[in-house]
């Protein structure tokens, strides 16, 4: 999204800001200050008035290059300045200081470090399979990539016990709660356990404190903006945290069995946790009763990235050591796909 201008401001400006947009070479993208996330981490530039100003300075956004206040001529220029705090390069009075604010927009568009990709793994029922899924993924991308594997499924087994390192020192979620914006990846990816490149950030074994969403998001974007690539193991509770990393992430990929209650049960949460935000389905089987991958995905009405067949003698395996991935087996064949998909940019 390099060349796309995120607009959060007040319609009033639009046609000052389409005017401002076409000269600088940008697509005007229209979003909402309470929901932009995602667009706001990948658009080339952002302009936003007084009173959209007023609600990000309450999100906990990471700062970011090209952000710039607007305002009408006739406008209180006191109240975008405010714009200041959250890190923008300007502020701009329309129409009065289009060509200023042309000329900035150009220099937003020169080439600067994009964050590495992010996926979410989402069950879509109990005993899905989607954290050794997940883990798997993990260590598909460590092939290539730093990763950090992020645990957020309360309710799970933990991602540390799935590799192997529960009794390995290092950083749990407990010891980094109430952190926001101060969080540094590269200090992250040493303080937190690792195994075969994959660091882990877990629950500890108490599991009492609930995870905060601001803390979990600026570990997301710590790691992404040190160069790591992020999975994260969703739980299927609907909440601030799995809200705001599915806004953030690249790649959503939903896990359900090939049965009927299974179906039933994705479905629902799909409904609840996702509502119009895109994701591609893995379904695990073989079927009791015949359904095919197809069958399955339509049903849900999300679309189909794969499907792959249980390994009887994997659980096995996780508990004499952790999850070890053998290359032709269908759970590798299946975390390749997703990790494709994640490079090639689907969202």
């Amino acid at each position: 999204m390099t060349d796309v201008l995120l607009v959060l401001a007040d319609e009033s400006l639009h046609d000052d800001l389409a005017r401002c947009s076409a000269a600088a070479g940008y697509t005007m993208v229209l979003g909402d200050p309470r929901q932009c996330r995602h667009q706001w981490l990948r658009a080339g530039a952002v302009v936003a008035d007084s009173d959209a100003l007023g609600v990000l300075a309450h999100l906990d956004l990471p700062q970011r290059g090209g952000l710039l206040a607007v305002g009408s001529s006739d406008g209180d220029a006191r109240l975008w300045r405010s714009g200041l705090t959250l890190g923008a390069d300007g502020g701009f009075l329309l129409p009065d200081d289009e060509a200023g604010l042309v000329a900035m927009l150009s220099r937003a568009r020169e080439p600067r470090r994009h964050p590495a990709r992010a996926v979410a793994v989402v069950p879509g029922h109990g005993g899905a399979g989607a954290s050794t899924l997940a883990a798997a993924v993990a260590l598909v991308a460590a092939q290539t990539s730093n990763v950090l594997l992020l645990d957020v499924d309360q309710a799970g087994p933990g991602a540390d016990l799935m590799l192997g390192v529960e009794a390995e020192p290092g950083l749990r979620w407990s010891d980094v709660n109430g952190e926001t914006g101060s969080i540094g990846g590269a200090a992250l990816r040493s303080a937190v356990p690792r195994t075969r490149g994959v660091g882990v950030l877990a629950c500890d074994r108490s599991g009492r404190t609930p995870l905060r969403s601001d803390t979990v998001l600026a570990v997301l974007d710590a790691g992404r903006g040190a160069g790591d690539v992020v999975v994260a193991d969703v739980g299927r509770e609907p909440g601030p945290v799995t809200a705001g990393i599915v806004d953030s992430v690249d790649l959503v990929v939903v896990v359900t069995t090939a049965t009927v209650p299974g179906v039933a049960a994705t479905r629902r949460t799909v409904a609840r946790m996702l509502h119009e935000r895109s994701s591609l389905l893995m379904v695990r089987g073989p079927s009791p009763s015949g359904l095919t991958a197809e069958q399955v995905a339509s049903s849900i009405g999300v679309e189909l990235l794969g499907s792959y067949r249980a390994d009887a003698a994997l659980p096995g395996r996780c508990e004499a050591g952790g999850l070890v991935l053998r290359s032709r087996a269908p759970l590798a064949r299946a975390a390749r796909s997703v990790h494709d998909r994640l490079r090639a940019g689907t969202r």
